[in-house]
């Protein structure tokens, strides 16, 4: 039966994002204003709109699912994320704002391959739009999964509504207000996910009786691999976990939907300042859901889906008006997450596919909705769990683009060949290793693909001395 509460906030809390979007529709007049917001974001919105875009659903049901299901190993994903976040606000950053600024670029592989002749930048673009349209589409059908697995545990409602409900609300305010709609909301969603993260595992901790005795008892009633820092695995195969698992955070630079609200500051100051924000909120928003998963995992034995943990913990411990709060932020999760990926193919096929040049606004609407359909039907037939999608999402991006960011920001000078190669490098090899048998950590997947791309780069640059 639905609870009245429940799907009240819910309801609430969707009729507030549309009307965002009807705002920002405002606001949007040409391509800068759909894609960019006209470069002029604050250090708040650019904050937190980055930060809650590159969470996702994976951060608050992911994240909290694998620290319940693994104990402490979960703990390496928190700093492999924070350095992710350091590297890209306090290198990358700064460097890719001036170069979009420099040349007009509007989106990632415009950024790139500017500096190529056109037959080479339509090739080099086009190749991207077909890696970020495959990589996001499954990203985005994770998504779509996790706000079905929401509505389930909250409202009883079958995973298939489920996921069209979630869907159509993406749907209709990224139509509307394209990159001024995503990044208002977004940053009204990150600061639910932060309200979240920080209390509800700070009142688990306290009823668990603190850090000391939440260790105690993983260590009491866990099993061995539970209580060891690196599972089941040990010597080099530990090491190899370790490596894996902080190589989660190693794709943050090379992510389309995250790196054009760096493109998107207004100035250099508002970077800086966005770094303080986002390397707070990243910090708490993960160590928070870890410790969630952790502590739900000492107090109780009997959930069934590890990544509907942080559902099962608010019910447990409030009433239905806080259950629907909680709800609404994993949705928040979910959109903003979403929302921005939906976008980033819009710009792709818009603009990349044509070499960076201007189409209608129509044609980037149009993919949004065949985007949306695509995610919609792979979450509905091929259901996967949400942390294994979007990481295996996250890390084809970032193999296939990290290297060329690098480059830029370095100044390397790069033939059109060897930047290709290293897109398609580590792409596919990204996919090939997927596809093979897990190793500890999934370090072959994550490590090895962005390696190849770096070394392709770094030997056949042309300013070598």
């Amino acid at each position: 039966m639905i609870n009245q509460k429940i799907l009240a906030t819910i309801v609430i809390y969707n009729l507030l994002l549309i009307a965002v979007g009807f705002w920002a529709k405002r606001r949007t007049i040409n391509q800068d204003d759909f894609y960019i917001g006209n470069r002029s974001l604050g250090p708040w919105v650019a904050a937190l709109s980055a930060s809650a875009s590159s969470s996702s659903a994976w951060t608050l049901l992911g994240v909290s699912g694998a620290a319940y299901a693994w104990g402490l190993p979960a703990v390496w994903i928190l700093p492999g994320v924070l350095l992710g976040y350091f590297v890209s606000w306090t290198w990358v950053a700064p460097r890719l704002m001036q170069i979009s600024q420099e040349t007009g670029a509007v989106t990632l592989p415009e950024l790139l391959f500017y500096d190529y002749n056109s037959k080479e930048k339509i090739i080099l673009m086009r190749l991207s739009t077909i890696i970020i349209t495959c990589s996001l589409v499954l990203y985005v059908a994770a998504q779509f999964q996790a706000a079905g697995t929401t509505f389930s545990s909250a409202l009883g409602i079958s995973q298939e509504i489920s996921v069209i409900m979630g869907a159509l609300v993406i749907l209709i305010y990224t139509f509307l207000g394209g990159f001024w709609a995503v990044s208002l909301t977004d940053s009204i969603q990150a600061i639910l996910m932060f309200v979240i993260a920080l209390f509800l595992p700070a009142l688990l901790l306290f009823l668990v009786g603190g850090f000391n005795e939440l260790i105690f008892s993983i260590h009491t009633i866990g099993s061995p691999e539970e209580k060891n820092l690196t599972g089941v695995h040990s010597g080099l195969m530990g090491l190899g976990f370790i490596i894996g698992t902080l190589g989660i955070g190693f794709g943050y630079p090379g992510q389309p939907f995250v790196v054009n609200r760096f493109m998107a500051a207004r100035n250099l100051e508002v970077i800086r300042r966005g770094r303080i924000i986002a390397l707070i909120w990243a910090t708490i928003m993960f160590s928070g859901m870890i410790l969630l998963g952790l502590c739900a995992k000492v107090m109780y034995s009997t959930v069934s889906n590890p990544e509907s943990v942080l559902f099962f913990v608010s019910q447990r411990l409030f009433g239905p008006l806080f259950s629907g709060i909680v709800t609404a932020a994993i949705l928040s999760a979910i959109m903003s997450t979403a929302d921005s990926q939906l976008l980033t193919v819009a710009s792709s096929v818009n603009r990349d596919w044509f070499g960076g040049k201007e189409s209608a606004i129509s044609t980037a609407r149009l993919a949004i909705i065949v985007v949306v359909i695509a995610a919609t039907l792979i979450s509905i037939i091929a259901p996967e769990t949400i942390f294994d999608r979007v990481v295996f999402a996250w890390t084809a991006i970032g193999a296939a683009f990290v290297p060329m960011v690098f480059a830029k920001v370095l100044k390397w000078n790069i033939s059109a060949t060897v930047a290709g190669l290293s897109v398609c490098i580590g792409f596919l090899m990204t996919i090939f290793f997927h596809i093979l048998p897990n190793t500890p950590g999934d370090f072959i997947e994550r490590i090895i693909p962005m390696s190849l791309g770096f070394l392709i780069i770094s030997f056949s640059r042309k300013d070598k001395i």
